[in-house]
């Protein structure tokens, strides 16, 4: 093994609280290493010293044995290190060729900048033939599907010449063919001696594609070693700091009334779909990307147009055009994007949970101060929202808390019903346990109603009572979670069983 980067001995702190203590890194040539740890592990910290936006206070950052200094981003690009985020930085009215060079300036041999595209585009399809991407260099960005615009972001980086490339939930918003599409790109840069940083919450994927792992808990190392030397329960022991023995609470299986019934549901993401849902019980809906089990969630809270068929709740009709509609029937939406649409990021944890009762919580345009106070904090205590005040901004909060507030703020609207898109996608082990008993909780203790929509068979299996399949826009099957396998799940889901 050929060391490519060494971080060592790093140590940050903010103020008077140490986030790294002594922490060492090393990443070989063409290995995929995993970064792992809960959030607020330091596993971010580190990554974003090695990218320069952070200094750090104590410790040596060393290239292929020689010791470098990273202070700010242009550093750790000109040392070959780049980092891709879960959010893309793309212009969507660009090609991919423009994207790919923007802002960047191309010389000539003698030194003379070119701001020519042929150039620009030459060259793209240079690095998109040397690492076998498959990719259209012309194709406008807005017309891309994710995962293409994910290998955008990845010619982004190897254009820059990397050494060390760092990837933070790659397949978080990718289908499983999509993903299977990004390994194969991995597979091609390791070939070229890139090494590669990878965090993810996906311990399988972990398991399927990376040769080493580091585990990190409390800005310490806990473990370090070969893939083969960890199973997926230890690595969560390692990161939680105890094992975890079920993963998923003990169902409640108690089914009460009718209180939602969905009838020949169809408009341009869903087609005739029926299904009911009564009181205490979970109602998973799986698919893959595009199969339109995602579309049923924003349909149902009137983000998406009906063109036929009806909505009933507790037997009677109702018209559900507007979020406003669906909650005013009884419906709360928890959707998947909660840095987009679940949270205003700058405002603390008790704003944001009355945020849509605000009615409810001021008088004359004056807001209810003591009462916003007080409704934050029950649902502090309810959800256990891990925060140093009510004040703190969410920003500032795990994704695992975060989401916990977005919760929060459903359950104050008092919904009969809730949806929740992909509720666990980019928080921890740790955190999902909690998320998963809280979710139980509300069928079991609060008699609610839930319709659970997730791309992981596993989490869908875990928590539902049945669960609807979607393909093509269409319920292919309903299973008992019972008589359910990651496998059925996806063979219906795919496809390769028919109705």
């Amino acid at each position: 093994m050929k060391e490519l980067l060494h971080l060592k001995g790093i140590r940050k702190s903010f103020g008077p609280v140490t986030v790294l203590h002594d922490v060492n890194f090393v990443v070989y040539e063409g290995f995929v290493h995993a970064l792992l740890g809960s959030n607020g592990a330091g596993k971010s910290t580190l990554m974003k010293i090695a990218s320069g936006n952070y200094s750090l206070n104590a410790g040596e950052i060393f290239l292929k044995g020689e010791r470098i200094a990273i202070n700010n981003p242009s550093d750790a690009k000109k040392h070959g290190i780049s980092i891709i985020h879960q959010e893309f930085n793309l212009v969507p009215d660009l090609k991919v060729y423009e994207n790919v060079f923007l802002g960047k300036e191309i010389k000539t041999g003698i030194g003379s900048i070119i701001n020519s595209k042929k150039e620009a585009f030459v060259r793209t399809k240079s690095i998109i033939d040397k690492f076998n991407l498959s990719i259209d260099p012309n194709k406008q960005v807005r017309d891309l599907s994710v995962g293409e615009q994910q290998l955008v972001e990845i010619l982004k980086a190897i254009s820059e010449d990397s050494n060390v490339l760092i990837m933070d939930e790659p397949t978080a918003a990718l289908s499983i063919k999509e993903a299977k599409r990004l390994f194969e790109v991995i597979y091609s840069l390791k070939s070229q001696g890139i090494g590669i940083i990878y965090i993810s919450h996906r311990l399988d994927e972990i398991q399927e594609i990376c040769d080493y792992i580091s585990v990190m808990r409390n800005g310490r190392n806990v473990a370090d070693g070969n893939i083969d030397s960890f199973t997926n329960e230890k690595i969560i022991e390692y990161m939680v700091g105890s094992k975890i023995k079920n993963m998923f609470p003990i169902k409640n299986n108690k089914k009460g009334e009718e209180v939602l019934e969905v009838k020949n549901l169809s408009n341009n993401f869903i087609e005739d779909v029926s299904f009911k849902v009564h009181k205490g019980e979970t109602v998973g809906v799986f698919g893959l990307i595009g199969s339109g089990h995602a579309n049923l969630l924003d349909t149902l809270f009137g983000l998406n147009k009906i063109k036929e068929g009806n909505i009933y709740f507790k037997g009677e009709p109702v018209k559900i055009a507007s979020p406003i509609d669906a909650k005013k029937t009884g419906l709360a939406y928890v959707t998947e994007n909660r840095k987009e649409d679940g949270i205003i990021p700058d405002l603390g944890t008790a704003e944001n949970i009355t945020i849509p009762n605000m009615g409810k919580y001021s008088s004359f345009f004056i807001k209810k101060s003591k009462t916003i106070k007080k409704e934050g904090q029950f649902y502090k205590d309810k959800l256990n929202i891990k925060l140093n005040s009510l004040a703190q901004p969410i920003k500032n909060l795990s994704g695992g808390n975060q989401q916990k507030v977005v919760l929060g703020k459903w359950l104050a609207t008092d919904p009969k019903v809730i949806l929740l898109n992909e509720p666990t996608r980019g928080i921890d082990v740790g955190a999902r346990t909690e998320i998963y008993t809280l979710l139980n909780n509300l069928t079991k203790d609060d008699d609610k109603a839930v319709v659970l929509s997730s791309s992981d068979s596993e989490e869908v299996i875990g928590l539902s009572d049945r669960i609807l399949v979607f393909f093509q826009g269409e319920i292919i099957a309903e299973i008992s979670s019972n008589d359910a396998t990651d496998e059925k799940l996806m063979e219906y889901a795919s496809g390769v069983i028919n109705k």
